[in-house]
Order: structure tokens, then sequence, then C-alpha cells
């Protein structure tokens, strides 16, 4: 199972350099992120390349985190990529709870990250439509 890490913080100057901070101090590498807030709160979504030991010394640090469950799928660096997957996602009436991505070192192609109710489903689904999902070596490391 793949995740990525969720974040609960207050929208205060220093709060994501504090979290950084102890990844870093971790020797905890983040390979992509999001950050949606809303007036005094805000979510911060981690993708790391230890997420277990992220979780734990987040939990330590007294922050409220989460480990949720993704799904990464690779898709062509090229227009229109990404709207093919969700096109043949949505005529299969798969529901993406958030989504975020990010090139790929060859350049060629991107990682997308989506978080999808009834996943086991979803995998399945993701290869009979011809879309290949990123292992855990490939997407942690």
């Amino acid at each position: 199972m793949l995740y990525h890490i969720s974040v609960f913080l207050v929208n205060s100057p220093g709060k994501l350099e504090k979290i950084t901070s102890i990844l870093f101090e971790n020797n905890i590498n983040l390979r992509a992120m999001s950050l949606a807030s809303s007036g005094d709160f805000g979510v911060m979504k981690l993708l790391v390349n230890d997420p277990e030991k992220a979780f734990e010394v987040l939990k330590q640090n007294k922050f409220t985190v989460t480990k949720r469950h993704i799904i990464g799928v690779i898709v062509d660096n090229k227009p229109g990529s990404f709207n093919v997957l969700l096109n043949k996602l949505a005529s299969k009436g798969v529901n993406i709870e958030d989504c975020y991505g990010f090139l790929l070192s060859d350049g060629k192609t991107a990682a997308i990250i989506l978080e999808i109710e009834n996943q086991p489903e979803a995998e399945t689904l993701l290869s009979d439509i011809g879309f290949k999902a990123l292992t855990a070596e490939q997407l942690y490391n």
C-alpha cells in the first residue's frame, strides 16, 4: 500500500518550516507536497520517502497527522494525458477525493497521486483502462 501524510496545522508563521525541519532532522526526504488553507487552519499533504517514520516523528512532535492510502499513476507528459485519465475514471463512476501531480525525472512522464474511494477496485480499474500504477519503490525512492 502507498501512503501520504496529512498534517493539520494552524495557519501561522513558522509552522511549515517546523514540519520541514522535523523531516530534515530525521533524514526524511520530501518528494512532493500540497497545502490547502482555510482561514486559520490548513492541511499539508506530504509525499515522503518513509511515510511510517514521518508519521511517527510528526506525531511525537505534537502535530495532528494521519496516513492516507494513495494510488500513484503514471501519465505521459503531454497535453491531454491527465484529462484522458480523468475521463476514463469519471466514465466508470470513480470519485477522486484528492489529487496532485509532479514531473518524473525522465521528463517524459508525470506521476499523478490520487486519493480514491473504493481503492482496491480503483487499482484494478486503472490497470484495466491502460494506466500503470507506481510501485512503492518508484514512489518512495
